[in-house]
């Protein structure tokens, strides 16, 4: 497998400034502001240095006294905690599909890391398969995404079940999830809990060009990359309008759900340059 994080696109990240903007008022402390916990001038407490943490807060005398590098925490600052679901089953590991969801996933996780944010990267087929993090700090981007390109994908999706494997480790926080969604996938359940789990939730769906529109010059058999299951089709327009219909619904039915939990609803094709993407970023509030 090539690399997908090239230079180009970590040109692309650092250019464009991403906001995800999350109040908190409670957690573990670092650099998201919050508007419960008065003046961000107000001193609160200490933590040891992080790479990538900003050395202007070093606190000298700390060091001279311990010997370890300590920086300055205020009341009103606090971290988010960001986790990014990233759905690595056989459907996802279509070329183009395998390539923006991780394209998707550093792109957040990037913004995170750059804000002082913590990040875990968790990779799920039929259940949590793998996970990188938490990680702080711009210097640990490279190596998460190493784990990210690495990965395998394969098996069946199964997003409920690897939500609630690792619901017990979130904290309130931004969940992202990055899925084609070609599954039966509970999607109301999952957002019912990570809601109950206090998380702002960003449901990034993946689909190709040949989802978006297919194109059948003749009669044909479809084969599920996940299941092995077969069905014989028959093709024309009116078949592919059925099909475009049928999507249609079911994007439909995926941002309602998203309305009806307060999360964020972003699909992307395989076929939209990534500079499409991150700009919409901007809105995700």
């Amino acid at each position: 497998m090539g690399k997908i994080i090239d230079q180009q696109f970590m040109e692309l990240l650092k250019s464009l400034t991403l906001h995800m903007n999350l109040s908190l008022k409670s957690g573990n402390m670092g650099s998201k502001r919050s508007k419960a916990i008065g003046s961000s001038v107000e001193f609160s407490d200490y933590r040891e240095y992080m790479p990538g943490d900003d050395f202007r807060r070093i606190d000298w005398n700390a060091y001279a006294r311990f010997e370890k590098v300590f920086i300055k925490l205020f009341m009103q600052e606090m971290e988010t905690q960001v986790t990014v679901f990233s759905d690595t089953s056989t459907s996802m590991g279509d070329q183009g599909k395998r390539e923006t969801g991780v394209k998707i996933a550093a792109a957040f996780s990037y913004a995170a890391l750059a804000d002082y944010d913590s990040v875990t990267n968790v990779l799920w087929s039929r259940g949590v398969s793998k996970s990188d993090g938490p990680r702080r700090g711009i210097k640990s981007f490279n190596s998460m995404i190493d784990s990210l390109e690495g990965h395998t994908y394969d098996g069946q999706s199964d997003l409920y079940q690897s939500v609630y494997e690792w619901q017990p480790k979130l904290k309130k926080g931004i969940s992202v999830i990055i899925s084609d969604f070609m599954f039966d996938h509970n999607l109301e359940k999952v957002l019912r809990l990570l809601f109950y789990k206090k998380q702002k939730v960003v449901l990034c769906h993946v689909l190709s060009k040949e989802e978006l529109n297919p194109v059948f010059d003749e009669n044909a058999m479809l084969i599920d990359s996940e299941t092995g299951e077969k069905m014989d089709i028959e093709t024309g327009i009116s078949a592919i309008n059925l099909y475009k219909k049928h999507l249609h619904q079911h994007c439909n039915q995926i941002q309602s759900l998203c309305n009806k939990y307060g999360a964020h609803y972003i699909m992307v094709s395989t076929e939209d340059p990534m500079e499409k993407f991150i700009a919409r970023l901007h809105s995700v509030r």
